[in-house]
């Protein structure tokens, strides 16, 4: 049935990105079609071309929808604890993002899909929206606008890194008394290739990037501080 209160369209808005993110841990985002999201949300394909154009155009909401939410968190919990030590700002954003997961594999997804294939006029309104969430973030922060910025530059690049890095095959013990094929070019994964001692599991880069966050704020605040 087409849905036609306002109420309706947002919720069947919200079915479609839940079936797609679904469907997206266990489809690479190449492999995955409309029409599967369509079946997915139990919707006419026609009726999902109603939401959004493209697949980008359905990754990139969801991208949205996550940043907003971990934003959402991360101020919420800055203006009840008014943090005022490195650790409790670190505390406050990690916390915001403890399930980050969802929200690493996105931004990755953005920077080296989305931004190529998105239309120019929706990528910058999603940038301006994104630009609002994080003003609010900013100004609940206890730290000069600056140092606060670069914070939030470093969390942005620590979650890409760290994701990239979980996506890499784990290193496999050699048997020799099996020939193991030659890997095609859809088995030997991102850069780092099969084996290599620098890639991690999902759990090596959830503890990591805490680490690495609370090692970057750390050292911000005291080049910061006053003499």
């Amino acid at each position: 049935m087409r849905a036609r209160s306002l109420a309706e369209k947002q919720q069947r808005r919200a079915d479609i990105l839940c079936a797609a993110e679904d469907l997206w841990t266990t489809t690479p985002y190449a492999d995955l079609s409309m029409n599967q999201v369509a079946s997915a949300a139990q919707l006419a394909k026609g009726t999902l071309y109603l939401y959004f154009d493209t697949k980008e155009e359905l990754f990139l909401a969801l991208v949205d929808s996550h940043l907003a939410a971990w934003i959402t968190r991360a101020a919420a919990l800055l203006e009840e604890r008014r943090p005022r030590t490195p650790a409790q700002l670190a505390d406050a954003l990690l916390e915001a993002g403890q399930d980050s997961h969802s929200v690493r594999r996105l931004l990755v997804l953005l920077g080296t899909v989305l931004e190529r294939r998105v239309r120019p006029e929706l990528l910058q309104g999603f940038y301006q929206n994104l630009n609002v969430h994080l003003e609010r973030l900013l100004a609940l922060m206890p730290l000069e606008r600056e140092v606060s910025v670069r914070v939030l530059r470093h969390l942005y690049a620590l979650a890409i890194g760290w994701q990239h890095l979980s996506e890499q095959p784990q290193p496999q013990k050699f048997q020799p008394q099996k020939l193991q094929p030659r890997p095609t070019d859809a088995q030997t994964g991102p850069a780092l290739g099969q084996g290599c001692v620098l890639s991690g599991g999902q759990h090596d880069a959830d503890e990591e990037f805490g680490l690495a966050v609370r090692a970057v704020i750390d050292r911000m605040t005291r080049v910061a501080a006053p003499a």
